[in-house]
């Protein structure tokens, strides 16, 4: 088990023989990108990969341009998986998810995303800014970021990577709006990793004060995996710490924790808290996975016991809604064609028949 959990959070540089240009080279502020994606400056970096705002020339409107750290300039197999993962990324259509316009991969194998370009700031940011949260304001970003999960889950997405640099408040002259980030990007680099063919900044792949322990264990990942990331999230919204860290940021001892540890209760941190919040956000954070509440329901129980019914209402509407238009719109193709109804059928978490979804 330890000698798993070292290997995952500590990986070699792969170099390769004969590989193509530097992406740097290709993807510099000022450059060209596909043909009609013009870089300007840098919005920030990170494990993954950087972020630029740009401009699409025949357009000419902006956008937002992920350029990833990926392998596949090095290899014809992990750009096939780039692109596929690219595909899965696009396929998130919710109004609480990043809308992804288009993905692909340079000549040299700089592989990138274009989203829509948001004003506003990250909920790391803001959690900074104010350092604890009451129970109604967690209330009303949980349940529109779990609104975006349960749609991705429903599609067989697992976003992987949930954290608060990758959910964004964003300004709009409505009010604001909660937008989750980097879905399939998580899914990518893992694999990279996995396959010794990739190294991000530091040898840190994802986050490991927000992975499921599972994640270490190197088990089969779902959308439990994800429940737990919001769990731990919320947590730290709440108690203005996340539940385990260690001293120098020792990142095993943390890894070592979501192993064995079980979270202190949010009332050591704050007396207030009332008991059914507590219980609720302790429930995503089992160990089990197939112990922690499904996504949708974790957003709703929540919204009412911090008393906003009205929240609550609002989400279930919501993801009532989407799943009735995800198992129509898979009905009409299975209707269409006997191979997509086998396909559909196979798929976990979706049924055509009008039974209940599971959790993805």
């Amino acid at each position: 088990m330890l000698a798993r959990v070292e290997a995952q959070l500590r990986l070699r540089p792969v170099s390769a023989p004969g590989a193509g240009p530097s992406v740097d080279a290709e993807t510099g502020p000022g450059t060209l990108l596909a043909g009609k994606y013009r870089l300007g400056s840098l919005i920030g970096s990170g494990s993954f990969g950087s972020v630029y705002r740009a401009r699409h020339e025949d357009l000419a409107h902006d956008v937002a341009v992920k350029v990833l750290l990926t392998a596949a300039r090095n290899s014809p197999e992990a750009l096939a998986r780039f692109q596929r993962e690219g595909i899965a990324a696009c396929r998130v259509k919710h109004p609480n998810a990043v809308a992804v316009t288009d993905f692909g991969v340079t000549a040299g194998g700089a592989a990138f995303l274009v989203m829509e370009l948001l004003e506003g700031q990250s909920l790391q940011d803001e959690m900074q800014r104010v350092g604890r949260f009451s129970a109604p304001r967690c209330a009303e970003i949980l349940a529109p970021l779990c609104a975006a999960l349960a749609e991705a889950h429903g599609a067989g997405i697992v976003h992987r990577d949930v954290k608060p640099a990758n959910v964004f408040l964003q300004r709009t002259p409505q009010g604001e709006r909660v937008k989750v980030l980097d879905f399939g990007i998580a899914k990518m680099a893992d694999e990279d990793a996995r396959a010794g063919t990739l190294t991000v900044a530091g040898g840190i792949l994802g986050t490991p004060v927000y992975m499921a322990p599972e994640r270490f264990r190197g088990e089969k990942v779902d959308g439990a995996s994800d429940v737990y990331s919001v769990g731990v999230m919320l947590y730290q919204m709440l108690a203005g710490r996340a539940p385990f860290g260690a001293p120098d940021s020792d990142l095993m001892a943390i890894v070592m924790m979501h192993l064995h540890n079980e979270p202190p209760p949010l009332r050591e941190a704050d007396p207030e808290i009332a008991p059914e919040i507590d219980r609720i956000v302790l429930s995503a954070l089992r160990k089990d996975p197939r112990q922690r509440p499904a996504i949708a329901s974790l957003a709703a129980s929540f919204a009412r016991a911090a008393g906003r019914g009205d929240v609550a209402e609002a989400h279930e509407r919501g993801v009532a809604q989407a799943s009735d238009v995800i198992r129509e719109g898979e009905a009409a193709a299975a209707h269409a064609d006997p191979a997509t109804e086998n396909m559909v059928r196979r798929r976990p978490g979706l049924r055509v028949t009008g039974k209940k979804r599971g959790r993805g």
